[in-house]
């Protein structure tokens, strides 16, 4: 079949196939990108050739170009943006290519949730809604799905004769709470709605139960399900005995046994060709295996001893596979498993009713409320977009308004979304306007109920010359990856990636070819680094820890750690893409990926001992955190103090600052009933510190819980970091910096709490608590920026998309999570809902048919999935690819790979694939079959598979990362000691360090009389009255306490320093988005005192007309131009030479300086900074010369001490730095060029 290609330019960069995806017309196209080979250039050029050639005359807006995310639609849009205007610039005159560039904003380009939100506007009456709804997020979503949860099922244990329900929570619930039955539900409703006919597919999940006219197991749907795992189990069994054959049959093995091992391999050759048109036939078949007892060898001196172990071994597991097949598959009689399946239908039946009526309330709640959720977007788009079952006139509408559709990571569609994408489009393959783009390979995203067999269909089916209902295209060509990447990928995924065990060949067409042009290196080859975790039978150190201390995570950290301690040491070369040459390596170009972040503590600590910082992009802990663990517990006491875990979480940590023993006290002084009790009691009776405490927190929490009632819940958390200073006192602790900003994100969330339906704090509590019942966990807050340069970990899936220079994938060894396949209740696509058969009556449980069915293939599915996970993985490398894992004992695992020794095909047994627990149970059995490993192992039985990759193996035993070398400094060791007041032994290597220590006498003892922590302000007062380092009077004095004025002294006026608080502080709350006016401030005023941030003496003091006049000014217009770049009230922490503020010191030692910034422009490579003074001018000056030259000695010495501090913090040149003050309105420049 022609496809009509205009022929490829001869100065065409595109490969032949990108030519193709670029011009191909006609059909339906079905691109298969794989990873790295440039699919979103393609897409965005198909798209750009369309709209410039005038004579198809297609615009923008007539095509709808769907993508994965929004970060996706908006860089789509951007480039489309971009090539457009380029090509303006070529043809200026163009009235299309300008009504492109017009029209591009209201192009349909977006997440398929954004297109369906944009119909259902367009045509909300068809869906019979409410115009004005609000979208809600997840969050608030999740909140009014819970609460109509509970209300259905409240009704339902209130409704009278409801015998059927009251079974049905008997068979699916615990002794105690329903729970079980909650998530089931809800879970039901989420699979439900992935399908374009929900309720349909309730219904098919009850039929699926009806089992009388059913006689035997193999009319079961889902039987082949069965046959499967069967036959890949005795697949298993006879590769074991083929092993056992293999052994046995080696000079030195155990050559008696050979007869024995025929005849057991005769009888797996007879279980091939069973019957399997009955099960009962299936069942005698694989009961009448005989295994023969194996005869005695008389003279054992003439055999390997470890030939004769690994034959009895590995016949023993294929006795062991046969005699597992009868336990899983043939356990109970088959008349009772499809009797189990009658039984229980009806508890389905009114599960089923019970989840279509969840659907129907929580739907109409939500138009109560007026809000609607982003399932509800695809399934009304669906209502408006089909009626009957064919395409509505709205439906029709679209494919007359769209020339084409375009999908990007169509391999992550589910069926829902593929039912509107082929509402939209002209869905006839001959004339179809379908461009789907994706790599199924790469489809990692079924836990979302992604449905990659929508893309599988279409790849089998699509041929390249256009039948078969479409075009196929494979993109293989990979522009990221430098050959050695390239190569172990195609290595590793040629053995593994087949139909029946991942969904797809990995053949010519799916491999990756090589794209992408780097300058040759010896050091690029793939590393794979395993870790024995056989300890060394040897001593190690005295002060090593021993073996069993450290954990294999532990272990494996500092491995990574040290490989990239030798790396950044020895600068490792990377290729700079821009620059054209090599460069040596940073720590932002090495990228940790995990398949989980769990070992991400055991890998921060291993990078802080090397000295290398570390970043984990983690998604989880964050209500673990102590500091947010605090402040929950906090708020649930505020909502409800008689709450006695939280109350003495809070009464044991800083805010309060209790002791365990006094807290043994408080409960003394009442031994029964709530601890809130105890401590009242407590309060009353007793006189102490903790007494007083107790009784300025109890006053302190009732002010709270009015400030609860009457407020929202910002201005309480707010209200409370302030009175606490709990904010400030994390900021002071170890990662003092992460902690605030988790607890600036609590403040966010309880923000956007506030914007939903939902209020209070009771409310939000309970939502709190929810979501750390469901492990829905937030992540920590992000305190990195992009290009900060640290060594990042991420998940594989947070990875997607990406690229970076040198990738170590960790973690090989960690178990696949089976925690859903081995529950009690499992949940399909297909089959809908399988659990075990509860009698309810004799109180026995029973596994059923279709739960062990539902269990292989969900093993089926996940075992596909995460091989895709690893291809992802293994495809993010750019130049260097380090395969990290730990094995237990390398020369056992070694000989379990050398299972595939002898295999004479490329791919591997389907047993040994489906059966991995680990990604390193896939790496081992097929890098095991590099040259490199038979070079390693020197095993004969290896038959190495023909390559030219390279691939270094390194296997390091765990006694090497024992050393306290590498487990933390010597110095910490026996200090540790000394503190603990354990001898230091005599013989110790730091005998004379520890003398030199006892006896050393400090040289700059005058140093230890200045304060190692000043305030900008006090530096400023010290130089302005003395000019000497001898009559300095920075010496060590006790801290002075500030404390609020006295209430009989608050009529007096104000300070100058409480007016100039005032003025900054309302200087940091203006809005710069235009300029203020009048009542513009005094409403900002009035706020600010309403939320008592400022007090109504300092409302009062403040000018307005000054701050008016600031923006009026030549430099507040320009903070107002520059309001992007406007940072205020900018804190600094910054360790100052002494030398540089006092000459005659020479001692090298550094003072801290502390300040605050009011404001500062930061602009591209330098920064203005901007300081505020309410200093009296008029009238106490004879001129603005005088006061100008007064004001500069005054405030010189500061600004020059920000601006040294913000340049070296922030890596730029401060250009400019001005004096600003209100009375006058005049501005000063401070030269900071000159020294102090």
């Amino acid at each position: 079949m022609s496809l009509n290609i205009p022929d490829k330019p001869n100065d065409s960069t595109w490969t032949d196939d990108q030519w193709k995806a670029i011009q191909a017309d006609g059909q339906n196209i079905l691109v298969a990108a794989a990873a790295g080979s440039g699919k979103t250039a393609v897409l965005v050029t198909r798209i750009i050739e369309k709209l410039i050639d005038e004579t198809t005359n297609w615009n923008v807006d007539e095509l709808l170009i769907v993508t994965f995310t929004n970060a996706s639609a908006a860089e789509m849009k951007f480039r489309i943006g971009k090539a457009l205007e380029e090509a303006l610039t070529q043809n200026s005159d163009s009235e299309h290519l300008k009504k492109q560039v017009a029209l591009l904003n209201y192009a349909s380009i977006s997440t398929l949730h954004s297109f369906c939100l944009e119909v259902i506007r367009k045509h909300y009456f068809e869906a019979d809604i409410d115009p004005n709804f609000r979208l809600i997020e997840p969050i608030e979503s999740s909140m009014i799905r819970d609460e109509v949860l509970e209300d259905l099922l409240e009704k339902a244990y209130g409704t009278k004769n409801n015998d059927a329900f009251f079974h049905l929570v008997d068979s699916f619930t615990g002794d105690r709470t329903d729970n079980e039955l909650h998530m089931l539900i809800s879970k039901l409703y989420d699979f439900s709605r992935a399908n374009p006919t929900p309720d349909i597919w309730l219904e098919k999940m009850v039929e699926l139960y009806d089992a009388k006219n059913i006689t035997s197991i193999t009319e079961l749907p889902y039987f082949p399900i069965i046959k499967e795992d069967i036959e890949l189990r005795i697949g298993q069994a006879k590769n074991n005995l083929l092993t056992a054959i293999d052994y046995a049959s080696e000079i030195g093995g155990p050559e008696p046994y050979l007869s024995t091992l025929e005849g057991d391999l005769e009888q797996f050759s007879m279980l091939t060709q069973m019957n399997w048109d009955s099960w009962e036939n299936v069942k005698l078949s694989i009961e009448n295996v005989d295994f023969k007892r194996i005869p005695t060898l008389k003279n054992k001196s003439d055999y390997d001893e470890e030939y004769v172990e690994q034959t009895k071994k590995y016949r023993d597991a294929a006795k062991k596979e046969i005699k597992n097949i009868l336990v899983d598959w043939f356990s109970r009689m088959e008349v009772n498993y499809l009797t189990d399946l009658e039984k229980m239908k009806p508890d389905i039946k009114t599960l089923s009713e019970l989840v279509k009526k969840f659907a129907q309330n929580f739907f109409e709640e939500k138009q109560k409320r007026g809000v609607l959720d982003f399932n509800d977007l695809e399934h009304l788009a669906l209502k408006i977009l089909q009626k009957d079952g064919v395409p509505s006139e709205v439906a029709k509408s679209y494919q007359k308004q769209f020339k084409e559709v375009l999908i990007d990571e169509y391999q992550d569609t589910n069926m829902v979304q593929e039912t509107i994408l082929m509402l939209v489009s002209t869905m006839s393959g001959a004339q179809g306007n379908l461009f789907m783009v994706g790599d199924v390979k790469q489809s990692i995203y079924r836990f979302r109920l992604a449905e990659p067999t929508l893309f599988m269909t279409k790849y089998q089916a699509y041929q390249q010359d256009g039948s078969g209902g479409g075009i196929r295209i494979d993109l293989s060509r990979n522009f990221r990856s430098r050959k050695e990447v390239l190569d172990v990928t195609n290595f590793i995924f040629h053995q593994l990636m087949d139909k029946k065990v991942a969904e797809i060949d990995y053949d010519n067409a799916a491999e990756l070819t090589l794209g992408a042009h780097f300058p040759e290196s010896k050091d690029m080859a793939t590393e794979l680094l395993l870790i024995d975790m056989k300890a060394e039978e040897k001593e190690v150190e005295d002060d090593a820890l021993s073996p069993q201390e450290l954990q294999k995570n532990q272990v494996e950290a500092r491995a990574i750690a040290l490989k990239v301690r030798e790396m950044i040491d020895n600068k490792f070369p990377i290729y700079d893409k821009k620059m054209q040459q090599n460069r040596p390596i940073q720590y932002r170009d090495i990228v940790i990926l995990a398949r989980a972040m769990t070992s991400a503590p055991d890998i921060e600590e291993a990078m802080k001992i090397q000295d290398i910082p570390f970043y984990a992009n983690n998604n989880s802990g964050y209500f673990e955190t102590t500091e947010v663990a605090t402040m929950i517990a906090l708020l649930k006491v505020i909502d409800n103090p008689y709450q006695d875990i939280p109350l003495a979480a809070v009464l044991r940590s800083p805010i309060i600052g209790l002791t365990e023993e006094e807290l043994g006290q408080i409960r003394m002084a009442k031994k029964k009933g709530y601890f809130f009790d105890a401590m009242l009691a407590f309060k009353d009776t007793v006189i102490s510190e903790a007494a007083d405490k107790i009784s300025a927190f109890i006053d302190q929490l009732n002010n709270w819980r009015e400030l609860s009632i009457r407020e929202n819940l910002t201005s309480l958390i707010w209200q409370i970091y302030q009175e606490t200073n709990f904010y400030e006192f994390v900021g002071g602790l170890p990662g003092g910096k992460q902690r605030q900003a988790n607890l600036r994100a609590l403040y966010d969330r309880a923000n956007q709490y506030e914007k939903t339906s939902f209020r209070g704090l009771f409310r939000f509590v309970r939502f709190v608590e929810r979501l750390e019942i469901r492990g829905d966990d937030l992540g920590t807050a992000k305190t990195l920026g992009e290009k900060e340069d640290v060594v990042r970990m991420m998940t594989i899936h947070a990875s997607k998309g990406l690229e970076f220079p040198v990738v170590i994938v960790s973690g090989l060894s960690r178990k696949f999570n089976m925690r859903d396949i081995y529950s009690k209740r499992l949940l399909d696509k297909d089959y809908g809902f399988a659990s075990a058969y509860r009698d309810v009556e004799k109180m026995v449980v029973y596994p059923t048919i279709m739960q062990q069915a539902m269990k292989q293939k969900k093993m089926r599915e996940m075992i596909a999935e995460e091989m895709r996970v690893l291809y992802v993985a293994l495809t993010r490398a750019e130049e260097k690819l380090i395969l990290a894992a730990t094995v237990p004992d390398f020369e056992k695992t070694s000989k379990l790979w050398l299972q595939v020794g002898k295999e004479k095909k490329t791919i591997l047994p389907a047993a040994i694939r489906a059966k991995a627990k680990c990604y390193l149970d896939w790496i081992g059995h097929t890098l095991i079959r590099h040259p490199s490993f038979k070079e390693l192992l020197c095993e004969e039985i290896i038959e190495p598979l023909p390559t030219n990759m390279l691939l270094q193996i390194e296997i390091k035993m765990k006694d090497m990362f024992l050393s306290s070398e590498i487990t933390e400094s010597k110095q910490g060791n026996w200090l540790e000691n000394v503190r603990s007041h354990q001898p230091v032994p005599v013989q110790s290597p730091y005998k004379d360090e520890i003398e030199r220590f006892m006896n050393y006498r400090y040289k700059d003892e005058a140093a230890t009389e200045i304060r190692a922590k000043q305030s900008v302000t006090e530096l400023k007062r010290q130089f302005t009255l003395q000019d000497s380092w001898s009559d300095t009077t920075l010496l060590k004095d006790f801290q002075k306490v500030s404390l609020d004025r006295p209430k009989f002294l608050q009529q007096n006026k104000l300070s100058a320093t409480e007016i100039g608080t005032a003025m900054h502080t309302l200087m940091q709350a203006v809005s710069l988005e235009a300029k203020p006016s009048e009542e513009d401030v005094k409403r900002l005023l009035q706020s600010m005192r309403e939320k008592d941030i400022l007090t109504e003496a300092q409302v009062k003091a403040i000018n307005i007309e000054q701050i008016i006049g600031f923006f009026e000014s030549e430099l507040g217009e320009k903070v107002l131009k520059e309001k992007d770049y406007v940072k205020r009230e900018v804190p600094f922490s910054y360790l100052l030479p002494v030398v540089k503020l006092y000459k005659e010191a020479n001692i090298d030692e550094h003072v801290l300086i502390q300040g605050v910034v009011d404001s500062m422009i930061e602009q591209e490579d330098s920064i203005i900074l901007i300081d505020y003074k309410t200093d009296k001018i008029t009238g106490r000056y004879a001129n603005w010369e005088v006061a100008e030259k007064v004001m500069k000695e005054r405030y010189q010495i500061q600004i020059k001490l920000y601006a040294e501090a913000i340049q070296a913090i922030s890596g730029k040149q401060v250009s400019q730095a001005y004096l600003y003050f209100f009375d006058g309105q005049h501005m000063c420049q401070i030269n900071t060029k000159e020294g102090f």
